[in-house]
């Protein structure tokens, strides 16, 4: 039995990048969810994540709560799904766990892009 193997240079590999969306403390602006929430929106593969979490509270000497949500975009890029996340309300709601009347925007107009 005869084994063949090809060797690519590192720059030929396949690779995905991704995008990574989140508040930036430098920019100077301030977050619209308060210092102990944020919002993350990740791209990878074609589809995007947005999560939102809030920094862990404290509920007693040996107990912690944390809070994590997550709306995935699958087959969505980034830019689609911050969209859909600005027209439809409901499913911002939906990711932080309450009604927002502003919606998505404020966050959305606050967020640093950068590719990963």
């Amino acid at each position: 039995m005869l084994l063949a193997f090809a060797i690519f240079p590192l720059s030929c590999a396949a690779s995905s990048s991704s995008r990574v969306c989140q508040y930036n403390p430098e920019s100077g602006k301030p977050n619209p969810l308060g210092m102990r929430s944020y919002i993350t929106i990740t791209e990878d593969e074609g589809s995007t994540i947005v999560t939102y979490e809030q920094f862990p509270s404290i509920v007693d000497e040996n107990i912690t709560l944390t809070t994590k949500r997550e709306l995935t975009f699958h087959d969505t890029p980034l830019d689609t799904a911050r969209v859909i996340l600005l027209q439809n309300k409901n499913y911002y709601s939906e990711l932080v766990g309450y009604d927002d009347p502003e919606g998505f925007a404020p966050v959305n107009e606050v967020l640093t892009c950068e590719s990963k």
